[in-house]
């Protein structure tokens, strides 16, 4: 497919800031496209990156952690992972996740690329990583999480992902992405 004419991005007139945390940075933009059309207030969510693993043992089975996610009101499955820290690396972040929620140190570490998780709102990244059972001490959660962990097959991940245990599409979107390149 050939584009007779190149996209331009909007111009930003000024920007408010309307709440900025620990966790979240948002502020109304007021905007003008090239074909000059004002939006204001356009939102923009400024989060941290994250950074995710898809992790296998020896069997090939694929660790998960299901823990309570309060915006969705239930617990979810998912995949181990989290925030990249302020100054962090997204592998350090990832391997620091994963041992912390499931008490696996990874091996044989890929990086499997990092996309956007909302490109019209949010300006963060979302990093995959695979990487392989190493060895196993005891889980170090945040004292605000309640974790369990536990490795299910391909075919059971996928009945998993069927029934919607296993529904957080970035999640669904980064194991499908890291078994590709494992």
């Amino acid at each position: 497919m050939k584009n007779s004419q190149q996209i331009e991005p909007w111009i930003v007139n000024g920007s408010t800031p309307i709440i900025k945390d620990k966790w979240i940075d948002l502020r109304a933009d007021d905007c003008t496209t090239p074909g000059g059309v004002g939006i204001s207030p356009y939102y923009v969510l400024r989060y941290p990156d994250w950074a995710h693993t898809v992790c296998l043992d020896q069997e090939d089975r694929i660790c998960v952690v299901s823990q309570y996610r309060h915006a969705a009101a239930r617990v979810m499955m998912e995949l181990p992972g989290g925030v990249v820290e302020v100054g962090e690396d997204p592998l350090q972040a990832a391997k620091r996740e994963l041992l912390e929620e499931t008490g696996i140190r990874g091996g044989q570490w890929r990086a499997c690329g990092n996309f956007s998780p909302n490109p019209a709102t949010h300006t963060n990244r979302f990093h995959v990583f695979a990487c392989r059972v190493e060895s196993r001490e005891a889980p170090r959660p945040d004292a605000s999480e309640d974790i369990r962990h536990e490795f299910l097959t391909q075919d059971l991940l996928r009945d998993a992902i069927d029934r919607g245990e296993f529904g957080q599409l970035l999640h669904v979107g980064a194991l499908w992405q890291a078994l590709r390149c494992i």
